[in-house]
């Protein structure tokens, strides 16, 4: 007992074993686990991003595509079509996590399968299914037909409803996922208690299931919005000709004209607007006290 009294006693006794690593071998430890994923980055995205900022200003390249009215409408419509897309897809990704939320083990895994669907197919075999189904004689028109809602096929195909469409499906599950976990993260005892108090449905939806999955919301629409600005496919497809896209510019300047430094003035303002954008955004959401999700 004594031995063991002065061992505790001894200066050192209860500190860390001499044999454990310091703080800067630690440090050197975690860099060196860094060091790949560092390195990656700066071969196979900083030093391409380098290069296209810099062809970006030689050549006036940026008066140039700036002064093209082919290019500011190829902004307005990439910011509306991508903030319209955005909007019906969050609405729709909303509506599917919460019957994924509430329905029991079985019927989850298969509605979690259907949500998984459009990431087993590809685009552009994504893009020309809808073409079949919208276009003059497909399923859609001809369905309404029949029961007798319509006389004269409607112009689905080759317009921003058809674009927007196309977005949509494809950019669904990114709006499920983030939606459906800030769901599952809710206490369902909240909602047994506001119902033992007399709440409808209605004001447990209202008061606590939409504002605390409000985090889901917000980062599901940031993501969307995001990827949306980019599509390149989808408006070749199933848009017309005044539906094109930034990125279909970027690739008229590129390919067609082989004007590579107004491509790539092109990308850099697409990526500073977006950045801009979100960078409003996620300040707004600070604001409002969503920002610890994002």
């Amino acid at each position: 007992m004594a031995q063991a009294t002065l061992a505790r006693a001894r200066p050192g006794a209860g500190g860390p074993p001499s044999g454990a690593p310091p703080k800067r071998r630690r440090r050197a430890g975690w860099l060196l686990l860094l060091a790949p994923v560092v390195v990656f980055d700066v071969l196979l995205f900083l030093t391409p991003l380098g290069k296209l900022i810099g062809s970006s200003f030689t050549g006036g390249a940026y008066a140039r595509v700036l002064a093209d009215p082919l290019v500011t409408r190829s902004l307005v419509n990439t910011l509306s079509i991508a903030l319209t897309s955005t909007a019906v897809t969050v609405v729709l990704g909303y509506v599917i996590a919460l019957v994924l939320w509430r329905s029991g083990t079985v019927m989850r895994v298969i509605l979690f399968a259907v949500v998984l669907l459009p990431f087993w197919t590809g685009i552009l075999v994504k893009n020309f299914a809808w073409a079949v189904l919208l276009q003059d004689n497909g399923l859609v028109n001809g369905f309404l037909h029949n029961i007798g809602l319509i006389n004269a096929p409607l112009p689905l195909l080759h317009n921003r409803f058809a674009v927007i469409v196309g977005m949509v499906h494809c950019l669904l599950p990114y709006a499920v996922f983030p939606i459906f976990s800030s769901l599952a993260a809710i206490d369902g005892r909240l909602a047994l208690a506001a119902r033992s108090l007399g709440a409808r449905e209605a004001a447990v939806f209202r008061r606590i299931t939409l504002p605390l999955s409000a985090p889901g919301i917000s980062a599901a629409g940031l993501l969307v919005f995001i990827i949306s600005t980019g599509f390149f496919i989808t408006p070749v497809v199933m848009g017309g000709p005044g539906d094109m896209m930034i990125a279909n510019e970027i690739d008229y300047y590129a390919r067609q004209l082989t004007d590579f430094p107004g491509a790539a003035a092109l990308a850099v303002i697409l990526t500073v607007l977006v950045s801009i954008i979100a960078a409003v955004y996620q300040r707004v959401l600070k604001a409002g006290g969503q920002h610890e999700t994002l």
